[in-house]
């Protein structure tokens, strides 16, 4: 059984999950659960809920506590919860075809496996081939027909390539009316397909998850949380400010908090947050300007760090990039006493750089992220080609 899992769906998408729901703040988000359209979505009623928002309004987020309100909803019932999260580093291992296995493995972990699955991997793995779509698409059908209902949550649609996107889609649909799909998305991007009758809901982080977030960074932050110690009214100072600045975008109030919890005394916090910037560009400017503020080596493994992430054809583990960076010019083999830790990369990356535990993959913090350092590669890192190569 794991054999022909492991043989037919290379992607695992309860890895991605677990660090996903892992980053998740508790008791953010109920407002969706709560909204009528959501309700009727999972009540069967409303076969498709598409979500769209601007980026860093916290899409992936709310695709995880989905997923796992479900699961909590339901468990031991007649359903199931599937989910993938797109990702455009990883186009190569996201075929069509991968995906739609990858729900096939969720699906069947608490069912037998089909006989047509059985007999793919027998066939297959004599001529060492693999299966075509349509076989993989018929296998999935007849797992998702063992369920009452079946949830699959898409995250991300506007990172995979447009044909493929459409295509995936008329498979996910064509599974069935007892198949509810939960879509996420940057607006106004055309998924040139037709959905039927979809929930259309627009996803910004409320003032309330914001105020609660900052209020738990500010908590776990050393010098933020000693500032609050002499001036107990800094919380309400910084949520007021950050919540008017980043008008419904997570991702934006992470990176200034993140930039605030580097601040040495409650004069300089006051100070940034009056400056705080109002938009992504500006913010990931101030981002490399505290990194290059530190120290030679600490400015050094931070830029060798996003230059590889950022210029990688896949997503790196941590083993990877450790062992990247550990590579001396002139050494002809791998010293390991030259082998940062993780907590140190990250501490020098500014936040812009982030690390999943379940599958130990190292991450930029967002795809707009991997826009910025495209389009700064030749004013802040015009090495980047020559140092990967």
């Amino acid at each position: 059984r794991t054999k022909i899992i492991e043989w037919l769906a290379p992607i695992n998408f309860f890895q991605r999950q677990a660090d996903i729901s892992r980053a998740r703040q508790p008791g953010t988000g109920g407002w969706l659960l709560e909204d009528g359209r959501f309700k009727q979505w999972e009540a069967g009623s409303q076969r498709i809920l598409w979500c769209r928002g601007i980026p860093g309004s916290g899409k992936t987020i709310l695709a995880s506590m989905v997923v796992d309100h479900l699961e909590a909803q339901f468990d031991d019932q007649d359903m199931c919860v599937a989910c993938m999260y797109l990702n455009h580093k990883e186009r190569d291992t996201q075929t069509v075809s991968n995906l739609l296995a990858s729900i096939w493995s969720q699906v069947v972990v608490d069912k037998t496996i089909s006989s047509l699955a059985q007999k793919l991997h027998e066939r297959h793995s004599k001529k060492r081939t693999q299966p075509k779509l349509d076989e993989v698409s018929e296998v999935l059908r007849l797992a998702v027909a063992e369920w009452g209902r079946v949830y699959i949550v898409v995250d991300a649609l506007d990172e995979y390539p447009e044909d493929e996107r459409n295509m995936l889609l008329r498979h996910l649909i064509a599974m069935g009316p007892h198949v509810s799909l939960m879509l996420t998305s940057r607006p106004h991007i055309d998924l040139g397909v037709t959905l039927p009758d979809p929930g259309l809901l627009d996803v910004r982080a409320t003032d309330e998850d914001i105020k609660k977030y900052v209020n738990e960074r500010i908590r776990k932050s050393s010098r933020l949380s000693m500032h609050v110690q002499t001036r107990p009214e800094l919380p309400d100072e910084i949520e007021s400010k950050i919540i008017s600045t980043v008008d419904g975008m997570f991702l934006l109030a992470k990176l200034h908090i993140d930039s605030l919890a580097t601040k040495n005394t409650i004069k300089s916090v006051r100070g940034a947050l009056e400056n705080l910037p109002k938009d992504l560009e500006h913010t990931y400017d101030e981002a490399m300007e505290r990194i290059d503020r530190q120290n030679e080596d600490d400015r050094k493994i931070a830029h060798s760090a996003l230059t590889w992430v950022a210029n990688a054809k896949r997503v790196l583990s941590a083993r990877e990039l450790r062992e990247a960076l550990a590579i001396e010019p002139e050494a002809e083999r791998l010293d390991p006493d030259n082998l940062l830790e993780v907590t140190i990369i990250l501490s020098v990356c500014a936040g812009l750089l982030i690390f999943d535990e379940t599958s130990s993959a190292v991450r930029l913090v967002h795809y707009t992220t991997q826009k910025y350092m495209d389009s700064a590669r030749e004013s802040r890192f015009p090495a980047a080609h020559t140092q990967i190569t």
